[in-house]
């Protein structure tokens, strides 16, 4: 395994952990060594978003999706810190975005519901919001059957 890959490994560790910036730290050294690694920029936005730092996030997000415009977790993390920024129309685009490249990205969906609400169009945010419970009861079961497994 190159440095990369063990990097991103490492500080998603530190995520996992709630050690922000400690994974930070392992996020920028990663960009560093490999700029044009998406994965690295939208693994440092998951974290800033965490941490709160909604904006930073965007840019992280923006910088993931120049090196990949069809990376659906760059547009889902990019809805939800849009969303943070209460910047409910980019976000909602956003959201909309990673939804149609991954059908079964729940925050995807649920950011689009909340947009839709907050913009008001509460019909289609009840669909986006039932579409979001759905994947979500469906990612508990699986979560469930595999902790049983094991």
């Amino acid at each position: 395994m190159s440095e990369v890959p063990r990097l991103l490994k490492r500080a998603e560790q530190y995520v996992r952990q709630t050690k922000y910036r400690e994974a930070l730290v392992l996020y920028d050294e990663a960009i560093r060594l490999e700029p044009k690694n998406a994965e690295g920029w939208c693994q440092r936005a998951a974290a800033k978003i965490e941490m709160e730092r909604f904006s930073e996030a965007v840019a992280d997000c923006d910088q993931a999706l120049l090196l990949n415009p069809n990376y659906a977790d760059a547009w889902s993390k990019k809805g939800l810190a849009l969303y943070q920024l209460e910047q409910y129309v980019p976000a909602l685009a956003a959201a909309t975005r990673a939804a149609a490249l991954n059908a079964n990205d729940a925050t995807a969906w649920y950011v689009k519901g909340i947009c839709l609400e907050e913009t008001g169009k509460s019909e289609e945010a009840e669909i986006a919001y039932a579409k979001s419970l759905e994947l979500e009861i469906i990612l508990d079961i699986k979560e469930e059957k595999n902790r049983v497994r094991k």
